[in-house]
């Protein structure tokens, strides 16, 4: 499956599980999240606008080695183990799911 997705607002992330959204986050707010994934827990932290996977159950971490990412950035923070990917709202991607 291909998605194209495009959003407009800034201010936003979000966070998908298996394809669904599951959360829209502010990121000028100060937080951390956890989420459960297919392998495990999958934390996010959110500081001074920006954003980074932390802590994350899974094999590889390669969606931590992704560090911060800045409020306008068109990266994606993507954990295939847990199935979790994040996304900025004014981003405009093209994610490949494998069914």
């Amino acid at each position: 499956m291909i998605y194209n997705i495009t959003q407009e607002d800034t201010n936003t992330i979000e966070v998908y599980y298996q394809s669904e959204l599951i959360d829209t986050i502010d990121i000028s707010v100060d937080a951390t999240y956890s989420y459960e994934g297919t392998y495990g827990t999958f934390n996010l932290e959110v500081k001074d606008r920006q954003y980074h996977a932390t802590d994350v159950e899974c094999p590889n971490h390669d969606c931590e080695k992704m560090g911060w990412i800045k409020e306008g950035s068109t990266k994606s923070i993507i954990c295939l183990p847990n199935e979790i990917y994040v996304i900025q709202s004014n981003a405009e991607e093209q994610i490949e799911v494998g069914e």
